[in-house]
């Protein structure tokens, strides 16, 4: 099952910051930073369940290959993202605890927000509601809320300045 094509490419970012294809060696260390990153929020959402996030992982990794961050040429990460009929979509990122707040995340989101201004594009993304620090983050960024569910705030990002969208 395919998901499409990724909106990103394997490449340099900036001069310190690349993206490299992830192969099936890489499988285990990103489910590690993917377990680190998202096991405390779908803990508290739904719970945890190690088999089902494996086989989830595993069929998203084949269907939406990632792209590992380098940083100085260190692994520090993963971003899997989704060329849409309309918008960029950021499936997954995920960054390894001490390379956060380091300025990785925001210069990936000024690439895609890039690469969506020249497409004509939007990028849109999900994150969970118990993820105050990365909500934070998206807002400063200019996404906006389009919609919430019990688990997610789905936010987008145009090239035209968007307003929030009132919430019920």
């Amino acid at each position: 099952m395919s998901l499409g094509a990724s909106a990103l490419q394997p490449g340099p970012i900036t001069p310190r910051l690349g993206l490299r294809a992830a192969t099936d060696d890489d499988h285990e260390l990103l489910f590690a930073w993917h377990s680190a990153a998202f096991c405390g929020h779908i803990e508290r959402l739904w719970g945890w369940d190690e088999t089902w996030q494996r086989r989830d992982f595993a069929r998203l990794f084949e269907a939406l290959p990632p792209l590992i961050v380098q940083s100085d040429g260190m692994a520090c990460g993963y971003i899997q993202t989704q060329q849409r009929a309309d918008a960029i979509h950021l499936v997954n990122i995920a960054l390894r605890g001490e390379t956060r707040s380091h300025g990785i995340g925001g210069q990936l989101m000024a690439r895609l927000q890039h690469l969506a201004d020249e497409r004509g594009d939007d990028v849109t993304l999900a994150v969970f509601r118990t993820n105050t620090r990365a909500a934070a983050f998206y807002a400063r960024l200019g996404f906006v809320i389009e919609r919430t569910t019990e688990t997610h705030e789905h936010r987008r990002w145009s090239p035209t300045p968007l307003r929030e969208t009132p919430q019920a």
